[in-house]
């Protein structure tokens, strides 16, 4: 009987279930294509670091170039740290629907994104997921109108089209550094991006309010380790981007229903918290279009090919 080959596949971030659904699909795939040579270890953050680091917090996608692990799914502005092109999949109101999404992850966009992740990190992308979709926002009280954000507390993070997105609505930061974040911090926030589905993780319980200011997609990726990748044969290599693929695909899919479910059901809205879902009207999603439009330009020469044009032709 042939041995399998061991996989380590790390899931770093949360909420763990919309992960672990993606993690153990990608595992059906392939051990279906490969007829099961493949021994998957899948295992939340916690977990790797109590068996493998005495506890210790590291960084996955260093964790992925070093080969302690094979493949993980991270957030695309963990990405965009090692590869600054990822950050460009913050634009506001980049995608006009999840459609458009998938050509610019499944075409040459999404290619080219990888490609340079690959020569900054030395990391292989196999496929684009999501994290729920579509952004909204929520707050410790009602944001009705683009005004209401204004002298907000908002944490903010590495990303810096996040960070100009903040200032532009006037909003105030309350932190600038992930190595800085703290529960503490978090508590001090009028203000959180979210998804339906990640509402009970990003926000407080305090920030019991959600707008459907569906703003940007927030993305998360399937990354594999390039000398594991390089130990598999042609054929397997095959079987790896056909599995992922499936994967995503389902995912993003899930991600959508799973939001709309939440979004239009009480009972779901209530076990996370929630104490009101805010519809925008169309004047107030153009005024927000507008304030951020001036951010295309400013980030027009920022990445290493015209992506975001490329982006809104897809």
């Amino acid at each position: 009987m042939q041995q399998k080959t061991k996989i380590k596949w790390l899931l770093f971030h949360e909420p763990v279930e919309l992960f672990i659904r993606t993690a153990k699909d990608f595992q059906r795939h392939v051990n279906e294509l490969t007829n099961d040579k493949f021994d998957f270890e899948i295992m939340t953050w916690d977990d790797y670091a109590e068996k493998y680091l005495d506890g210790e917090i590291r960084e996955p996608i260093t964790e992925l170039k070093k080969g302690e692990i094979q493949i993980t799914q991270v957030f695309s502005d963990a990405a965009g740290k090692h590869a600054t092109d990822f950050f460009a999949l913050s634009m506001p109101y980049l995608f006009s629907s999840h459609e458009h999404a998938t050509r610019v992850f499944e075409g040459e966009v999404g290619k080219k994104l990888f490609d340079h992740l690959y020569e900054k990190s030395g990391v292989r992308g196999l496929a684009y997921t999501y994290s729920g979709g579509y952004r909204c926002t929520a707050s410790t009280t009602p944001l009705r109108t683009v005004e209401d954000f204004a002298n907000k507390t908002f944490l903010r993070e590495n990303n810096p089209i996040i960070a100009d997105m903040i200032d532009l609505v006037g909003a105030k930061k309350v932190s600038n550094l992930l190595s800085t974040y703290t529960d503490e911090i978090k508590e001090e926030t009028d203000i959180a991006q979210t998804t339906y589905p990640r509402y009970h993780v990003d926000a407080t319980k305090k920030q019991k309010y959600v707008s459907d200011t569906k703003h940007s997609m927030f993305l998360t990726t399937i990354l594999c380790n390039e000398e594991f990748y390089n130990s598999l044969s042609e054929v397997d290599r095959g079987h790896f981007y056909e599995a992922a693929l499936r994967a995503s695909r389902v995912e993003r899919k899930q991600s959508v229903q799973d939001a709309v479910d939440i979004k239009t059901l009480p009972e779901k809205q209530k076990e996370r918290g929630i104490e009101q879902v805010i519809e925008w009207s169309d004047e107030e999603i153009s005024k927000l279009r507008k304030i951020w439009a001036p951010l295309y330009k400013k980030y027009e020469k920022f990445f290493t090919f015209d992506i975001l044009d490329k982006i809104k032709k897809a």
